[in-house]
C-alpha cells in the first residue's frame, strides 16, 4: 500500500527470515533422515518403557507389529509406532507364544521374567485395569503415549540447541545480511511490493509447524489417538528463490575480491567482509534460529496491519494531530 514503505519493508525482511527458516526446516528434515535421528530419540524412549533389556528390545523390534513400521530391513528402529501396535506387541511378548495376548494370567505370571523396573510397571498395570484385557491394552497405550511426550520433548531440546548453528550455516551460505536486505528493499520500492505479494501468497499456505520425532495428537478426546508425524510441504516456489536471489548473495562480494586479488590486498578483503557484514549476518542467524512458524505468525500479523491501511505508528500520530488541532481551535 502506498504511503507505508517503512511497513513493507519489514513485511519483506520477514518474510525472508520465514524462507530462510523453511531452508532450515528441509535442511534439517534431511539430516534427520540420513542420520534416523526420529527412530534413536524413539529408541530412548523404547529403553525407558523396556528397561535396559537388549534380548527384550530385539524381540520387540522383530515382532511382526513393530517390524513392518521399519522403512527397509536394515533399519531395526521406525521412527514412528503407534500406542495400539506398541500395546499389542508387548501383551503378545508377555503372555507367551503359547498363549493368546489376551490371557491376562499368562501376562501376570510371565512378567517375573523380565526386568524389575518392566515388572513392576506391567503389575502396577494390571492391578488398575482389574485383569481386564481391553482396560489393560487401553493402559498400555496411555504408558507409551505419556512416554513418547518426553521423548518429543526430548528431541525439541535437541533441535533447540542445533537450531542457531544451522541458521548460521544456512545465513552464511546464502550470505543473508539483514542490513543489506533492509537496504535494498527500502531503495526499491518495485523489488518491496514484489516481496509483500509473494509474502501474501505464502500466507495462503499451511502454516509450519514444530516437527516432533515421534507422533501428533490430534484428538483431544483420547490422548492415544495418534498418528505419524506431519511435515508441511517447505518446497520454496520460484518466484520466492528469485526474490531470495535478489536479496540475498555472494556475486557483489566475490566480483570485489576479483579486484582486491588483482591489487594483492585478499587478506585485506577477508577483514572488510567481516567488518561489512558480521552485524547483518548475526541479526540474521539469530532471527532465523526462532523458527518458521514463529516468522509466519509475525508476518501474518504485519500483514494484518497492512490490510488496516494504517500502521499503529500512523494511527497514533493522526490521533495526536486531532487532538491537538482541537486545543488548537
Amino acid at each position: 500500500m502506498p504511503g507505508l514503505p517503512a511497513l513493507d519493508v519489514a513485511i519483506g525482511l520477514i518474510f525472508v527470515y520465514l524462507l530462510l527458516a523453511l531452508i532450515c526446516t528441509t535442511v534439517n528434515e534431511f539430516i534427520a533422515g540420513k542420520l534416523g535421528t526420529r527412530a534413536k530419540f524413539l529408541d530412548r524412549g523404547i529403553t525407558r518403557l523396556l528397561g535396559d533389556d537388549p534380548d527384550l528390545k530385539r524381540r520387540f523390534y522383530l515382532h511382526p507389529a513393530i517390524k513392518t513400521l521399519a522403512h527397509d530391513d536394515r533399519a531395526i528402529c521406525p521412527s514412528y509406532i503407534p500406542p495400539e501396535r506398541f500395546a499389542t506387541a508387548l501383551m503378545d511378548i508377555l503372555s507367551g507364544s503359547d498363549k493368546p495376548l489376551t490371557d491376562v494370567a499368562a501376562i501376570r505370571e510371565k512378567s517375573a521374567g523380565v526386568n524389575q523396573e518392566l515388572r513392576d510397571q506391567i503389575l502396577l498395570l494390571l492391578d488398575q485395569s482389574g485383569a481386564d484385557p481391553a482396560q489393560l491394552r487401553d493402559a498400555i497405550e496411555q504408558w507409551f503415549s505419556e512416554t513418547m511426550d518426553r521423548v518429543s520433548g526430548w528431541y525439541k531440546r535437541n533441535a533447540q540447541t542445533n537450531s542457531l548453528l544451522l541458521a548460521a550455516c544456512v545465513t552464511l551460505f546464502v550470505n543473508a545480511d539483514t542490513l543489506n536486505i533492509v537496504q535494498r528493499l527500502w531503495q526499491d520500492p518495485a523489488l518491496r511490493a514484489v516481496a509483500v505479494e509473494d509474502a501474501r501468497n505464502r500466507l495462503q499456505s499451511t502454516r509450519p509447524e514444530d516437527l516432533l520425532p515421534v507422533a501428533e495428537y490430534t484428538n483431544p478426546n483420547d490422548p492415544t489417538d495418534s498418528s505419524a508425524v506431519r511435515i508441511s510441504d517447505t518446497k520454496l516456489t520460484d518466484k520466492e528463490q528469485a526474490l531470495l536471489a535478489q536479496l540475498t548473495g555472494w556475486d557483489a562480494d566475490w566480483k570485489r575480491l576479483g579486484e582486491m586479488r588483482s591489487q594483492g590486498k585478499t587478506a585485506a578483503w577477508v577483514g572488510d567482509l567481516l567488518w561489512t557484514h558480521f552485524l547483518g549476518w548475526l541479526l540474521t542467524a539469530l532471527a532465523v534460529a526462532q523458527g518458521a512458524p514463529f516468522w509466519f505468525d509475525t508476518l501474518n500479523k504485519f500483514m494484518n496491519v497492512r490490510s488496516a491501511g494504517r500502521a499503529p505508528d500512523e494511527r497514533r500520530s493522526k490521533a495526536e494531530k486531532a487532538d491537538t488541532d482541537g486545543k488548537t481551535s
